[in-house]
């Protein structure tokens, strides 16, 4: 059985998403803001859960439609197919509900409204006079956007940028599925050097391991899908063995600095835990008397800026001095993050790309600038 599925991600990341699942062989339906929506089996569904990098969840769509009321969400919600996803003794909450520019916007009665029809139609299709909801977690997640309802259950849980490793982190820590798209905007490949010299708690340099090694970013992790009744156990896997057979026997030049010692160590069991410890060097080191040997390499980090420096006139000095840093290294690719729309001009580096996405609620850019490729 093919279903309708529905790939959120941070805005700004759509295409990526997008490449990545066509990478894995599924078929792409549609690429709209924050949300890539895709077509696959069970075995798709379960792939993209375990090997998605920069998507932040994995939906099953049960329906979508129009209401400008509440009744007419309690009858659009009641015509949905719910008994071909939740069986009789399933746990099934409204777990989420979001609207934007909707008549229907109290998230709580939209939630209210949603469970009671879902009640409904299960006890009229499974012929029950009650539901126990004693079974399996079977999550439902109602997004309202311009009066067009979407009803989808999510196989993921807890969000994919949770990949297990990082139990620990240090202050205003990058999200790790952003982190895993800032590598995969490179043309970084395991036999150049990688240095972040403001590494924090190492998850950027941490993703960068896990995409060079061929390591599924989900691997470690469990999902709510594996409960789901129409996601056999033997579905996740046979999923999960050939997650395992495509990971890579590497050695990569990764190096991680920051000035912070404890921060450093962090870095450190993150690193462990995510089972690429042996993969990346991390080194106590001041950003800005930061200087190499190398002829070629590339950085990439996630600079302090906004509420991580204190006046505006630290941001800008910063800045220069990381610069000077970057412009020492003549034959070097750098890309960073940032919520400041001109570090090129206070940087006086010539980025020949500048990509708006957001972090979080935070407006950013990914500044990138790619330098010349080595001679053969």
């Amino acid at each position: 059985m093919k279903y309708e599925a529905i790939a959120p991600c941070l805005f700004g990341m759509e295409a990526t998403v997008s490449f990545e699942l066509k990478n894995m062989g599924i078929k792409v339906l549609n690429v709209s803001d924050g949300r890539v929506t895709f077509e696959g089996d069970a075995f798709e569904i379960v792939r993209a859960n375990l090997s998605l990098r920069t998507a932040e969840r994995v939906l099953i769509k049960v329906g979508e439609f129009k209401a400008y009321s509440f009744e007419q969400l309690y009858q659009g919600i009641l015509k949905l197919p719910f008994e071909n996803y939740i069986p009789k003794d399933a746990e099934f909450p409204i777990s989420k509900a979001k609207s934007i520019n909707s008549k229907l916007f109290s998230k709580s009665d939209i939630q209210s409204v949603a469970k009671k029809a879902v009640v409904e139609r299960l006890k009229q299709k499974h012929k029950v006079q009650t539901l126990p909801e004693t079974g399996a977690l079977h999550p439902i997640i109602i997004f309202i956007n311009k009066d067009v309802v979407e009803v989808t259950i999510d196989t993921t849980g807890p969000a994919l940028h949770k990949r297990g490793y990082r139990e620990k982190s240090g202050g205003a820590p990058i999200r790790e599925t952003l982190a895993a798209f800032m590598v995969m905007l490179t043309p970084w490949r395991e036999n150049r050097t990688l240095v972040d010299p403001m590494c924090g708690s190492g998850t950027i340099l941490i993703e960068a391991a896990l995409y060079g090694a061929g390591i599924m970013p989900g691997i470690n992790r469990n999902f709510t899908g594996e409960n789901l009744s129409f996601l056999p156990k033997h579905v996740w896997q046979t999923e999960r063995n050939e997650a395992l057979s495509q990971e890579k026997d590497v050695q990569f030049k990764l190096k991680g600095y920051d000035i912070d010692e404890d921060v450093i160590e962090l870095a450190k069991e993150n690193a462990e835990l995510a089972g690429v410890g042996h993969l990346i060097d991390f080194e106590v080191k001041d950003m800005t008397t930061w200087e190499t040997d190398e002829e070629y390499g590339f950085i990439i980090t996630n600079p302090p800026y906004g509420e991580r420096l204190s006046a505006e006139e630290d941001i800008t000095e910063f800045y220069k001095e990381m610069g000077k840093v970057f412009k020492n290294l003549k034959n070097w690719s750098y890309y960073l993050i940032t919520t400041l729309e001109d570090v090129d001009k206070i940087m006086d580096i010539p980025f020949q790309k500048k990509r708006k996405l957001y972090n979080g609620m935070l407006k950013s850019y990914y500044y990138q600038y790619l330098g010349p490729r080595p001679q053969k």
